[in-house]
């Protein structure tokens, strides 16, 4: 809204510039290139502020010739953070030049400030502390609007564009990466348009995080090999070079693309996915023998179903009661499968847990003697696996690189889906994600502002 000027306000003039001491108004105020004229309650409460700008001239926009000469003056009511726990109602003196050089088509041009940019309706203060509780707070935009009296997109595209300002990939030195997927959305059905038949699918998305600061560096659609070699693709040669050791889970996708474009990078699998798939094959021994033993699913009057969570447990870490009821439940005659599957998934973690590669070689000659042992379909099937990614594990037990941070930065994805309520903008999802991603790591680890434009590609 503007309004003209009054007779009884004092403008700041070219000497008030010079003198750099604020009035203590303006200090409390603390707007930065502002001082405050005067201040008054309303009477249905809040405040209203009348301040101006304390620079007396400025460049046109076209020529950019420095004009002092004032067309007129307007009051501008714009929106800023409030003070005193109350909000405030801001009136800008805004004084219009007129543009000195004759040659110029732009005869009156407005001011424009670092708080109060071209048509801007709120100070640059007040889009900083939206954005900061979105992204920093984790507040919903919808929340966000309701504490800074702003609309939904004018927060949203304050947070998008605080994404432009993230280090670039290339610019960010990594030594380890790690690479794991999540889902982006619920899995849709559709009919497909040839063979009218439902085809179920799901939105995964591929999550690309510095796995020694859990920096998240891109986001990109799917969980192929193609989009994860079309990203690597997009890295320049130096910031390739500098990679070491990419960590991933068990996925023959992410392990073709990596050696695909970085076929001299290590390849570290994540151990705790291999400690899962020795759960789960325990899991799945116990439901079939208890199938085959009871002729149905387990029951918590069975012991063996009782103590189910017991027999995934670390046996290395349980206590001395623990132990005891695990020996009572292995040692049933009817479940000595159960107990020879325990025991290759003990093997199993007693590799992982290797110090050095000789020892994670005994260990496994250890495991390979006790999947003979079991001699079960569940059991080799996993010993295959462990062989199909012997070198990746010898490649964690050297470097300790794990997708650790990376699981992490999921957990975070996660999370941010669920306070918004889901996500049908990609491009909104992934500023979410990559502006909270760099702001925690900007705490943890004080990287600079503005190293560089960052558009996700």
């Amino acid at each position: 809204m503007f309004q003209p000027t009054g007779p009884h306000l004092s403008l700041p003039t070219a000497s008030s510039v010079i003198d750099a001491v604020r009035d203590p108004t303006s200090v409390v105020f603390n707007l930065e290139g502002y001082q405050v004229l005067s201040a008054c309650d309303l009477p249905l409460g809040g405040r209203r502020v009348s301040a101006a700008a304390n620079s007396v001239e400025a460049a046109c926009p076209d020529c950019g010739v420095i004009s002092a000469r004032v067309h007129q003056r307007t009051r501008q009511r714009v929106k800023d953070l409030g003070v005193g726990g109350k909000d405030i109602e801001l009136v800008i003196i805004k004084p219009r030049f007129l543009c000195v050089e004759v040659a110029c088509a732009r005869r009156t041009f407005t001011q424009v400030t670092n708080q109060l940019g071209f048509r801007a309706r709120c100070t640059t203060r007040l889009k900083a502390a939206a954005v900061e509780a979105v992204l920093d707070e984790g507040m919903p935009i919808w929340r966000a609007c309701a504490r800074h009296r702003l609309g939904w997109a004018t927060i949203n595209a304050a947070v998008v564009a605080d994404t432009l300002t993230i280090p670039d990939p290339d610019q960010v030195p990594v030594r380890a990466l790690g690479i794991d997927e999540h889902r982006f959305a619920r899995a849709k059905w559709f009919k497909h348009p040839d063979t009218a038949q439902w085809c179920r699918v799901e939105p995964w998305m591929s999550t690309f995080v510095n796995a020694e600061t859990g920096h998240v560096l891109g986001v990109v659609d799917g969980r192929s090999s193609a989009n994860i070699t079309r990203w690597l693709n997009q890295r320049s040669q130096a910031w390739l070079e500098q990679l070491q050791v990419v960590a991933i889970d068990p996925s023959s996708a992410f392990r073709n693309a990596v050696r695909q474009v970085l076929p001299a990078v290590e390849i570290s699998v994540d151990h705790w996915h291999v400690v899962r798939l020795g759960n789960q094959m325990l899991t799945e021994v116990r439901q079939r023998v208890t199938r085959e033993v009871l002729g149905r699913r387990g029951r918590k009057e069975d012991s063996v179903w009782a103590h189910r969570m017991l027999l995934l447990r670390a046996g290395d870490r349980l206590t001395d009661a623990g132990l005891h009821r695990l020996e009572q439940v292995l040692e049933d005659a009817d479940y000595e499968q159960v107990a020879a599957a325990w025991a290759v998934k003990e093997r199993l973690r007693v590799m992982l847990a290797a110090k050095d590669i000789p020892a994670a070689q005994n260990a496994r000659i250890d495991f390979e003697m006790a999947v003979a042992a079991a001699d079960m379909a569940e059991t080799d099937k996993l010993a295959a696996t462990v062989g199909n990614w012997w070198t990746e594990i010898k490649v964690f037990v050297r470097t300790q690189v794990t997708n650790a941070r990376t699981e992490a930065a999921n957990t975070g994805i996660k999370h941010i889906k669920r306070t918004g309520r889901g996500f049908r903008n990609q491009k909104n999802y992934q500023s979410r994600i990559l502006g909270t991603s760099v702001r925690q790591t900007r705490r943890r680890r004080r990287i600079p502002h503005q190293q560089g434009l960052h558009a996700q590609r």
